[in-house]
């Protein structure tokens, strides 16, 4: 794999991002009328899980019969709409579980689909083998990468393990030198990207992170990221990122599975092209585009520093 060395303009341009959401993947494979109904069965399936609608519900409401709804959704997604729905719910009541340290798990539980928190816990136990206490318990005390093992179980099912895994494979990355940056550090302001989101909405894009990469392996707790507002004029930033190589890429994601499986590739790919990574340098997470739709995504740019 050869990675060629680009230098990075002060403006920012935006490239193109790498898609990794494995249900516009398989969709592609379908005549357009299909994707129309599948598209809005997926966004039923997504927007409305308080509302407890069954799959069979769901397939008539995207004006598909539930027997052929159920044939070819299991033979395009390897899941049956029933496993899909139940894995989706779980991925949200996760998140939740993990990001959202206030919320009782019933109101979770509800807001999931699930109709008690003993439904819930259930769930949990049976599929990752652990009570919710136990994963509200890992949002602050775990590491990233326990968090990560957690989020590949949640992931789409593939023959070789996910498919959220084998689309990463094709993720382009690539070498940046920068010049040194700055940003005006907003101390006030969550460091949870789905708090920033809802405080800020498309203004995130004025956003970025700074993590030492020395924290990368510590627990939750222990791990300080900065936040900043990265698009003001010179004269107001207050913090700096050093001059230097970056390996970085683009990526839209749409779920915390895909933000894991995009951060574990790049640090696969730099390890695979032979960089070291800078011990006393900034991981840094720019947030390029947001939708603000419940089934929207965000385009990141993943940065890590490097040294040649």
């Amino acid at each position: 794999m050869a990675f060629v060395t680009t230098i990075a303009p002060m403006s920012e341009n935006k490239p193109t991002p790498f898609v990794l959401v494995p249900e516009y993947a398989l969709l592609e494979s379908l005549p357009k009328n299909l994707q129309t109904r599948f598209v809005t069965a997926l966004k039923l399936m997504h927007e409305d899980l308080a509302s407890g609608l069954c799959w069979e519900q769901i397939a008539t409401q995207s004006a598909i019969s539930p027997f052929h709804f159920h044939r070819q959704f299991s033979e395009l997604f390897k899941e049956t709409p029933g496993q899909y729905l139940s894995r989706v719910r779980l991925q949200y009541a996760v998140h939740y579980i993990f990001s959202k340290q206030d919320y009782k798990i019933i109101d979770i539980a509800h807001e999931c689909g699930f109709a008690s928190s003993q439904s819930l816990g259930k769930a949990l136990k049976n599929t990752l083998g652990l009570t919710a206490k136990q994963i509200r318990a890992m949002g602050v005390t775990g590491t990233p990468r326990q968090t990560a093992e957690i989020l590949t179980k949640l992931a789409h099912p593939d023959e070789y393990g996910s498919l959220e895994n084998k689309l990463a494979e094709n993720l382009p990355c690539e070498l940046v030198w920068y010049p040194q940056r700055g940003m005006k550090l907003l101390p006030n302001i969550s460091t949870e990207w789905d708090t920033i989101f809802e405080t800020l909405g498309e203004r995130s894009t004025r956003i970025m992170g700074m993590t030492p990469v020395s924290q990368l392996e510590n627990s939750w707790q222990d791990i300080k990221t900065r936040i900043g507002d990265w698009q003001v004029c010179a004269s107001e930033h207050t913090i700096f990122l050093a001059e230097g190589h970056y390996f970085c890429c683009d990526v839209y994601i749409v779920s915390d599975s895909g933000y894991s499986v995009a951060l574990e590739q790049l640090f696969k790919a730099i390890e695979s092209a032979g960089y070291q990574i800078d011990p006393n340098g900034y991981f840094v997470e720019i947030v390029r585009d947001i939708e603000m739709t419940v089934t929207g995504g965000v385009t990141f740019s993943f940065q890590v520093p490097v040294m040649m």
